[in-house]
């Protein structure tokens, strides 16, 4: 698997889900959906059958020759126009190291979570699914939010499946398992790689 390859499915995913104007994938919505779809069908041909949380997190896990599990993130909601890279790298990147270990067992377990709306594009908070595996999602404050439509939160959740009530169970859920590290690729959100004309940075920590 060769960074082509995953630029090429990165342009593939990108001309399924996007306009001209920009990625369409707003979460819990049809095109997402769809994004989905693909991402699970791309994981399926190596023989890796998704699992979703509690909270609409979606992961993809190859075991290792140990348990410990090395977590592989990013996510396939975008923003109305958004990027074609934003998000949908950190997926893509992760289902390319799952190619390049489905023939030969990796010594740790490595696992890719497509977060589920991580931008909160359509009910304005952003970091749900993350944040609920986190266990800082705060259930009551996001109960109420309406989208442009007039469809609320919790509705949309059981349009997909997810019972809000419930998504907090997707902490109990990760902490089962042995996490041994998380890497997300992402493309710079800012000018500074490119104005020091550096490819790759890599960050410790974030706010947020």
């Amino acid at each position: 698997m060769s960074a082509q390859d995953v630029i090429r499915e990165l342009r593939t995913l990108a001309a399924l889900t996007s306009t001209p104007e920009g990625a369409q994938r707003l979460a819990w919505g049809p095109v997402w959906r769809e994004a989905r779809a693909w991402f699970a069908g791309q994981a399926r041909e190596l023989g890796i059958e998704g699992r979703t949380d509690s909270a609409g997190n979606t992961w993809y896990t190859l075991p290792g020759a140990s348990s410990e599990t090395v977590i592989i993130g990013g996510h396939l909601d975008s923003v109305p126009n958004g990027g074609w890279l934003d998000g949908t790298l950190g997926v893509i990147a992760g289902l390319g190291a799952l190619r390049m270990f489905k023939d030969r067992q990796p010594p740790v377990t490595i696992s890719v979570v497509d977060w589920a709306d991580e931008e909160g594009a359509r009910f304005g908070r952003s970091l749900l699914g993350s944040s609920a595996a986190s266990g800082s999602l705060r259930v009551d404050d996001v109960r109420g939010l309406v989208d442009k439509q007039g469809t609320s939160l919790p509705d949309a959740l059981r349009e997909n499946g997810i019972d809000l009530d419930r998504m907090l169970d997707a902490h109990a859920e990760l902490k089962k398992m042995q996490v041994r590290g998380y890497l997300e690729l992402h493309i710079e959100q800012g000018p500074v790689l490119e104005s020091i004309h550096k490819s790759t940075g890599v960050v410790l920590g974030t706010f947020g």
